[in-house]
């Protein structure tokens, strides 16, 4: 037998894949899904060189092993799980482990509490139980134990006995007993349901399809006594009449809103307003006297407010009067103004004295630099004073 993929993926999953050789704390070194043959210092290796080295290096001489060593018949999940346990362990101890021993008896039960024992490391000269080594092994133990054929279902209401399967009478299978499962039978189904009429079922429809839609217990009208009907397919239109006639009683009923309404608020043209809640109305949820109203006031929240024109003009000629005296607040922004068109002048005139010296001789040095310089202060005068004008023109008091 050779190990699967499935035997395969879970050493990978387990050993880990190491690029580049490693130390061990034993001694010796470590490289790709667990190879320490020919590991050594230094030695790097790509995954699929590792795979290969796995599959046709060091699992071939575990799967010869577990062929000469193990006498009974195994399934591929057996054979598998054998394989992890044996590169994990090492060849000497599988050899001398339990778990053959076991095997070779035929107790595969006894084999795989065998398994569970390999869990131990010596850490700092104590066996300790190392998580790794636990995880695995109950990975190893669940597949050694899988079935081939799969996990078998649990029987239930809606899956047969696993003895059941394949016989279809007691004849294929006289020890065999069929056992029938259905739902259990109440005292109120047992009961005779009381006949109902054409006009009662269809009053119950209606009723019941009115709760669904507001979301209310459906309610129960006295059915009206009817003669049976004929027997049909359903209803007939007087019966549904009949029973919505019997489910409303003598309220009319409500008309639908029509286009020109609208979907919430009052009608166009119709005033809401506010009534007084009756005394009677007011109850006490804790059963106490309801208390006594402060006065029977109307309050309209649709009325139309009469203003008077001479306090509009008012207040309008007041508000005007206060805009008018803050926007004609001089002193804000005049000398920043002044200050703008100081510097204006005085780059214009360093730019016109840089010019003139430029066509004629100068007669001292310090004329070369007197212009630029005159340019430039009133350049950045200029800039400074129009950035903090235009902040008082735009303020708002």
């Amino acid at each position: 037998m050779r190990t699967s993929a499935q035997g395969i993926e879970l050493i990978q999953s387990f050993e880990g894949f190491r690029p580049r050789a490693a130390r061990l704390p034993v001694g010796g070194w470590l490289i790709g899904y667990g190879h320490t043959a020919t590991a050594r210092a230094g030695l790097q290796i790509s995954t699929r060189d590792a795979v290969l080295i796995l599959r046709h290096h060091d699992l071939p001489q575990i799967e010869q092993q577990i062929a000469e060593q193990v006498l009974s018949p195994l399934s591929q999940n057996e054979f598998d799980a054998l394989v992890s346990f044996a590169f994990n362990i090492g060849s000497e101890a599988f050899g001398n482990s339990d778990v053959v021993a076991a095997l070779n008896a035929g107790d595969r039960a006894l084999a795989a509490t065998a398994m569970w024992a390999w869990r131990l490391a010596n850490i700092s000269g104590e066996l300790r139980v190392v998580d790794a080594l636990a995880r695995r092994r109950a990975a190893e133990i669940a597949l050694f134990l899988e079935h081939p054929a799969g996990r078998a279902a649990i029987p239930g209401a809606l899956v047969r006995p696993l003895a059941q399967q394949g016989h279809d009478d007691e004849e294929t299978d006289p020890g065999a007993r069929s056992v029938t499962i259905g739902p259990r039978v109440s005292s109120e189904t047992t009961t005779a349901a009381t006949p109902e009429n054409s006009t009662q079922a269809a009053a119950r429809a209606v009723s019941e399809r009115i709760a669904r839609i507001l979301g209310e217990a459906p309610p129960q009208p006295p059915a009206p006594p009817a003669p049976p009907a004929a027997p049909g397919d359903g209803p007939t239109p007087e019966e549904i009449t009949d029973a919505v006639k019997a489910l409303v009683g003598d309220e009319p009923p409500v008309a639908p809103l029509t286009p020109p309404q609208r979907a919430k608020g009052p009608p166009e043209g119709i005033e809401r307003r506010r009534m007084a809640r009756p005394a009677s109305a007011a109850q006490s949820d804790d059963g106490l006297p309801p208390l006594p109203l402060a006065e029977g006031v109307v309050v309209d929240d649709l009325e139309i407010v009469q203003v008077d024109p001479r306090d509009l003009e008012r207040a309008i000629q007041e508000n005007g009067d206060l805009d008018t005296a803050a926007i004609h607040n001089l002193g804000a922004w005049v000398p920043y103004a002044l200050l703008s068109g100081l510097g204006l002048v005085g780059f214009v005139a360093g730019i016109e004295r840089f010019l003139s010296h430029t066509s004629r001789p100068m007669l001292r040095e310090s004329d070369a630099f007197a212009g630029p310089v005159l340019a430039l202060g009133g350049g950045f005068l200029f800039l400074i004073a129009s950035y903090y004008l235009y902040r008082a023109l735009t303020r708002q008091d």
